[in-house]
């Protein structure tokens, strides 16, 4: 029993990769490899067949009827070398179909609290995420299904040719070639196009934006605007308001920054003018705030309390 167990040790380390050249040789020596060497050489020529699911569940019964029959028992090497076969067998075919599955998934991306990301999407286009903001889609049926879902702010750069559809909780757009940017967040929803053109959708309005123009949503309708920047100011690290509650720009700042602000009601429907930089806190914090009048402190843990 001993020796048995030994040995099968050194097989299971010879499968693993393990072995010393003394313990290899000892085990060419023995000859106890030569018939599993012959079952592992011809695993090369086996092919895995498309999966058929209820084919292979009656597959699946007759062979463990076949396996816990005792009259089909054997002792000998054979059996066990074509038993030790049949695991990778299953392991190979148990990886196809994890893949399989796994592959048929929606891909999703997300960002954290002052962090930005770009992913790349099947065929070249780029996406650069702002913090707290979502993507997702289906890479497996990308050329079928040529669909991203957004929440929260991105840039799209998208290849010359590769057409496909942008949809947020607040409206759609539709894009052919083209650099844009959207903002889903705070209950905003504003689409900026910086090449090419794109085609925006929100409730039953629509509207088609060139370089140079964009569109923001404002009681059930698209109101049109133009902007002279070459990419949005979040990817450089700051962001641009124009008489927007200090309601909303507290939740950016809470994007941006690992803080807590603790904004009284009466402050809320104020409005700011101007651009706050995303690097750094107190900066951020005394401009907006001192140019309102506005008196503030932070505590040890980041809270912002605002008098």
């Amino acid at each position: 029993m001993e020796n048995k167990f030994t040995k099968d040790n050194l097989i299971a380390r010879w499968l693993d990769n393990r072995l010393n050249k003394d313990e290899k040789e000892e085990l060419d020596t023995s000859g106890e490899l030569d018939e599993l060497k012959v079952v592992l050489n011809d695993i090369d020529t086996w092919k895995v067949k498309k999966f058929d699911t209820e084919a292979g569940l009656e597959d699946l019964k007759k062979r463990k009827k076949l396996v816990i029959s005792p009259t089909l028992v054997k002792e000998n090497k054979i059996s066990k070398w074509l038993s030790i076969a049949a695991s990778i067998v299953i392991l190979i075919t148990g990886g196809y179909f994890s893949w399989n599955y796994l592959s048929n998934q929606t891909t999703t991306i997300n960002t954290l609290v002052a962090e930005s990301k770009t992913i790349e999407l099947p065929g070249g286009s780029q996406i650069t995420m702002d913090a707290l903001s979502t993507v997702s889609y289906n890479e497996k049926d990308w050329t079928e299904d040529r669909t991203v879902y957004l929440t929260g702010q991105a840039f799209f750069d998208v290849v010359k040719g590769s057409s496909f559809t942008v949809i947020t909780k607040v409206g759609n757009i539709q894009v052919l070639g083209t650099q844009f940017n959207v903002n889903a967040t705070n209950e905003i929803f504003e689409v900026k196009c910086y090449e090419g053109k794109v085609s925006v959708t929100y409730n039953k309005d629509q509207k088609i934006l060139l370089k140079g123009e964009s569109v923001s949503a404002k009681e059930n309708r698209l109101l049109s605007n133009s902007h002279t920047t070459k990419k949005p100011e979040w990817i450089n690290g700051f962001s641009k308001y124009n008489q927007v509650a200090l309601s909303k720009i507290i939740v950016d700042l809470e994007k941006y920054y690992q803080t807590k602000i603790e904004l009284p009601e009466k402050y809320e429907n104020l409005q700011f003018t101007g651009t706050l930089t995303h690097k750094d806190l107190k900066t951020a914090l005394e401009t907006l705030f001192s140019s309102m009048e506005i008196e503030y402190s932070i505590d040890d843990n980041n809270v912002v309390i605002i008098k």
